[in-house]
């Protein structure tokens, strides 16, 4: 399978472009934004097995120094980065460094054994896998990602794949390429890899965005006490 896209109808494109829908940005483009936006916002994992506090703009620093330490070993636009972990810190600085790299993220439910991790691995074929040593019945197995070129295991040498100096800004790429490969549960047979580009990743992201209240407006301050407010 690897990260093949079916070819789109030109006709679809003009008028997806021209309606707005598919922009030129990419994901990592709408993350830096939305980091850049909002970098005190607080970042906190609930875990009995790693729990982790701290903000947005600690996990970009992570996220970006994981970026940085990836390109240093050759990774970058189009390659594919594949992660089995559960929600912890290191699966948001995994997702978003591939971002910034211009990457093909591919998450895999943690909960995945043997013959599904294998499958997928096979068949997407990435540069970098990480991935936990244990969590619940999911085992670390080398043997499965022996083919994987760059391999890091949190809670043992996932910090080694970090750079000392973060990379800076986002890695060009062509917002009609593919971004994420999500694969269905694979209930009745193999798992199918939906491969999502930029474009279509960002529509949605911006789609769900929208349905989201404003934020509340601030109170109007109380006039002065013991005197009348005037307005200029």
């Amino acid at each position: 399978m690897r990260t093949a896209m079916r070819t789109m109808p030109a006709e679809l494109i003009e008028r997806y472009e021209a309606e707005g829908w598919w922009t030129r940005e990419t994901i990592g483009d709408l993350l830096a934004y939305g980091l850049d936006a909002a970098p005190e916002a607080e970042f906190r994992v609930h875990s009995a097995v790693r729990p982790w506090e701290g903000t947005f703009a600690d996990v970009e620093r992570t996220a970006r120094r994981l970026a940085a330490g990836l390109r240093a070993r050759g990774v970058g636009p189009g390659d594919v980065i594949a992660f089995q972990l559960p929600n912890w810190m290191e699966a948001a600085a995994v997702f978003w460094a591939s971002a910034f790299l211009g990457a093909v993220v591919v998450p895999i439910v943690h909960f995945y054994g043997r013959k599904e991790v294998g499958y997928i691995l096979d068949a997407v074929a990435p540069r970098v896998f990480v991935t936990a040593e244990r969590f619940g019945r999911m085992e670390h197995r080398p043997d499965l990602s022996a083919a994987v070129p760059v391999v890091g295991v949190v809670g043992r040498d996932f910090d080694d794949l970090l750079a000392d100096e973060p990379l800076s800004g986002v890695l060009a790429t062509d917002p009609a390429a593919p971004a994420l490969i999500a694969f269905t549960s694979g209930t009745t047979r193999d798992p199918k890899g939906v491969v999502h580009s930029h474009q279509t990743l960002g529509f949605e992201t911006r789609q769900l965005a929208g349905l989201y209240p404003p934020p509340p407006r601030p109170p109007h301050p109380p006039p002065p006490r013991g005197g009348q407010q005037t307005e200029l």
